[in-house]
């Protein structure tokens, strides 16, 4: 087993490479498959073993070297993947790739929440309570950092869920689960299940195992910092969590809602500014896609996904750029991830939160209709995609 600092320059180079992909979200698989290729168009023989935690590298020479890598559970990072993927033909070479401001990513914080909810429908007096919880979730991601960072989802829906709660009191029509959800929207897994269960799919269980034991852990300390919240709060001040659903949000801040989400999620996943408005129409699709196409929902979330997968991979291979920038959008709207928290908070506090029907029960439908339909399109046409970045 060889140390990093004991390998050619040129290994170190693709070592590089790999990482960079890794962190910046990539499938493992395709890490894989795109470092293979890069070492190739440097006359560089590997094959690489990737996983959401760990890399091992052998190369292949006079001498066989084996280099074992731990690795931290990367992060979404679109415009890293593109500008390591631009270094993929031969000659080029990594350049490095922009931040937003501090600033831009507060905005975007406080923005997620509120406009998710003029997503699903609400109250005014509850859109101006999101903001303020955008910014909570902001301060936690600030000041939980390093081994605290494990802290941040439960400290969030904690503290939002205490906040909520404690308003309700004040503000009896308050909708607490779904301003309690709309605070943690950002944190939820859905693009982590699904792409756990693309893993399962295609037979590399490792990665889709770690992927959802990740997405599980999370999911469990959303869950229960909203219980407590709510249980604390309720200890202080009389709520109920049971409400009639209102809707004051007319169509042209539904729509609003739609871009401002869109915009929000693209720069906090670090997309450039062209590249978040190309992925507009995948994210039109996964929200109005599954009424649109049909009256069955899980009929129409298994056509909506075989769009914005095929509108990002054409969006892709015209931009020469990683499909994932353009589906990202769309998926997260359309995944049901959030749909696991409502489910188990509807069966919990016994109130409907959203107008969807048997939410809870459907989302395992969801998830499964979602990876049919990304195995559909990327059997068909992921290998003309991946051709036409590596050259």
């Amino acid at each position: 087993m060889y140390q990093k600092n004991n390998l050619p320059p040129d290994y170190h180079d693709v070592l590089a490479f790999a990482d960079r992909l890794h962190q910046a979200g990539c499938a493992p698989r395709n890490v894989a498959s795109y470092t293979k290729s890069y070492a190739q168009n440097r006359d560089i023989d590997v094959s690489i073993d990737v996983t959401p935690t760990k890399m091992i590298s052998v190369f292949d020479g006079e001498t066989q070297r084996v280099v074992l890598q731990d690795k931290k559970p990367p992060s979404v990072n679109l415009r890293n993947l593109v500008a390591t993927l631009k270094a993929m033909p031969s000659g080029k070479s990594y350049l490095g790739a922009g931040h937003y401001s501090n600033t831009t990513l507060c905005l975007a914080n406080i923005l997620l929440p509120p406009c998710y909810l003029m997503l699903v429908g609400t109250t005014y007096v509850a859109v101006f309570i999101a903001m303020f919880l955008g910014l909570v979730a902001w301060l936690a991601q600030m000041l939980l950092t390093g081994e605290r960072a494990i802290l941040v989802e439960f400290f969030v829906a904690l503290v939002a869920s205490i906040t909520v709660g404690l308003l309700a009191s004040f503000i009896p029509d308050l909708p607490i689960l779904a301003l309690c959800i709309a605070s943690i929207v950002l944190f939820i897994p859905g693009l982590t299940v699904t792409n756990a269960l693309a893993s399962l799919a295609l037979n590399d269980f490792r990665s889709g195992i770690e992927l959802l034991a990740q997405s599980g852990l999370i999911i469990i300390k959303i869950f229960i910092g909203v219980v407590l919240g709510l249980s604390l709060s309720g200890l202080v001040a009389e709520h109920t969590a049971a409400i009639s659903f209102v809707n004051e949000i007319p169509l042209w801040l539904h729509i609003l809602g739609l871009i401002g989400i869109s915009f929000a999620i693209g720069l906090i996943f670090n997309a450039s500014l062209t590249d978040i408005l190309i992925g507009l129409p995948a994210a039109a699709i996964g929200m109005w896609g599954p009424h649109l196409f049909t009256t069955d929902w899980v009929v129409g979330t298994w056509i909506s996904t075989m769009i914005i997968t095929l509108y990002g991979l054409l969006a892709g291979r015209i931009r020469n750029v990683p499909a994932l920038v353009y589906i990202v959008q769309g998926i997260i709207i359309l995944v049901p991830g959030s749909r696991i928290i409502v489910g188990a908070s509807e069966s919990f506090f016994s109130t409907v939160i959203l107008q969807i029907p048997n939410i809870g029960l459907s989302a395992i439908l969801m998830f499964c209709a979602i990876v049919a339909g990304q195995i559909m399109i990327y059997s068909i046409f992921s290998e003309r995609f991946f051709s036409s970045i590596q050259h």
